[in-house]
């Protein structure tokens, strides 16, 4: 691909598929062992993150060290900083009603909207709860419940209560407004809650069955 076509690409901060972000940047650095590294940054044309992205010439270009790249030049996709945001947080084996809540909390926080997104969050572990036979009257029952039952272990409970307690707040009218970092801190704890009840029980799973056919093929 041509280097102005690199930015057709998914937004890793809000989501967006396959968006046009705009090149802001580029430049041909020299490392000191004299080797040419190729480097760009494009920015969200919805959200306005930015995104670094690093390229190679597909054939053999002499550029001169410190220029700009030639939008024309013919290039391959090295790395991209941040990560596809898709994969950031990738879960496996999610039940798809509490893999949307979660996406959903993803995709309203990187739209600058962390109330929401708590919102989301809290939908998310209710979901999972739910997934996990758990229906109580309220989400502090539920949590205890997960705890009680084994599904999550102790140390978790500080954390559940903590994602809780940021979509309660992002729910209802108070004076006190919801930070970025408070959101992607629950988010990230939220994701490793997720793991915990369904990715790691999921690949034993796998595992299990993969070593019974493997038994059973030696038989």
């Amino acid at each position: 691909m041509r280097f102005a076509e690199v930015g057709y690409r998914d937004c890793p901060w809000c989501k967006t598929r396959n968006i046009a972000l705009n090149v802001q940047w580029s430049r041909v650095e020299q490392a000191d062992s004299g080797k040419q590294r190729f480097w760009g940054v494009f920015t969200c044309p919805r959200c306005a993150g930015a995104v670094l992205v690093e390229v190679k010439p597909a054939t053999g270009a002499n550029l001169t060290s410190y220029s700009e790249i030639n939008r024309g030049l013919n290039v391959f996709v090295m790395k991209q900083v941040p990560e596809d945001g898709n994969r950031a947080h990738e879960i496996a084996h999610l039940p798809e009603d509490v893999e949307g809540f979660f996406r959903d909390a993803e995709v309203v926080l990187g739209a600058g909207v962390p109330d929401a997104a708590a919102v989301q969050l809290r939908k998310t572990l209710e979901a999972a709860a739910a997934h996990k036979g758990i229906r109580e009257r309220t989400l502090v029952q539920s949590i205890q419940k997960l705890i009680e039952d084994g599904a999550v272990t102790v140390d978790f409970s500080e954390v559940l209560h903590y994602v809780r307690k940021l979509g309660n707040l992002g729910a209802h009218f108070t004076d006190e407004k919801l930070t970025e970092d408070d959101v992607q801190r629950a988010l990230r704890f939220t994701a490793q809650l997720l793991r915990n009840l369904f990715e790691v029980p999921g690949e034993l799973e796998l595992l299990k069955t993969a070593s019974e056919e493997a038994d059973a093929g030696t038989e």
